[in-house]
């Protein structure tokens, strides 16, 4: 499972397992997902040499492990939610879903929050757990897009995400580039501090309970409006 059992300098490791759709009422008509004729599209965006499954989720992969559970989980979730398109979390660019690897122009990733400034939901659940399926677009992972933080002004590198496939947490929340990112969402006091951090990747999309108010939340799963995008280089 992409995270879990992760350390924060690690990469990916992919699973399914414990994945499911969260169904609400009545399929109107199948959902239709792209078929990619090859991926020159996408080479637009990367530079040749990423062009590799280790740096982007290629259909072929899928016949190791659950890949291919991974991609029926994902497709049928959008297809729950009467979606085949996309939009990035950061810059709002509508990406198509395509039915093969990679799946999207970028990477797919479960948040535990329903941010508001996506209008649309795509619910799901990761073991048990209600998550909520997102998007960041080639160019925002890559740095053609710019991409800071409001409150520091650092910039967020999202480069080392594997593009076409999902993760199964907030990737957003995973690499905290300030005290800010880890403060409570109710008293705003410090739940960890920054320079100690979270042992995984994904416990920043886990509930923490503040120390000095007590309130359980995803203190650190902040809104995607968090961010600013500047303009592509």
């Amino acid at each position: 499972m992409t995270g879990g059992g992760m350390f924060r300098n690690a990469h990916f490791d992919y699973g399914a397992s414990g994945l499911q759709v969260h169904r609400s009422g009545h399929f109107d008509a199948p959902v239709q997902f792209l078929r990619r004729l090859d991926l020159s599209e996408l080479l637009t965006h990367i530079p040749r040499h990423k062009l590799n499954t280790f740096h982007v989720r290629m259909e072929d992969d899928a016949q190791v492990g659950q890949g291919e559970d991974l991609r029926k989980f994902i497709l049928a979730a959008l297809s729950a939610s009467h979606r085949n398109v996309v939009n990035c979390a950061l810059c709002h660019r509508a990406l198509p879903v395509f039915e093969q690897f990679p799946l999207v122009d970028g990477t797919l990733f479960l948040s535990p929050s329903r941010h508001d400034e996506i209008e649309y939901d795509v619910p799901c659940h990761l073991q048990g757990r209600l998550m909520h399926l997102y998007a960041v677009c080639v160019d925002c992972l890559e740095g053609v897009h710019k991409i800071i933080c409001i409150k520091c002004k650092s910039r967020w590198d999202g480069s080392w995400h594997q593009l076409g496939t999902m993760y199964t947490y907030d990737i957003l929340a995973a690499s905290p580039c300030c005290q800010a990112r880890l403060n409570c969402k109710h008293c705003g006091k410090p739940v960890i501090d920054v320079r100690i951090g979270m042992q995984y990747f994904s416990e920043y999309s886990n509930v923490q309970q503040c120390p000095h108010c007590g309130n359980l939340d995803y203190h650190f799963v902040k809104p995607f409006s968090s961010f600013k995008v500047l303009e592509a280089y």
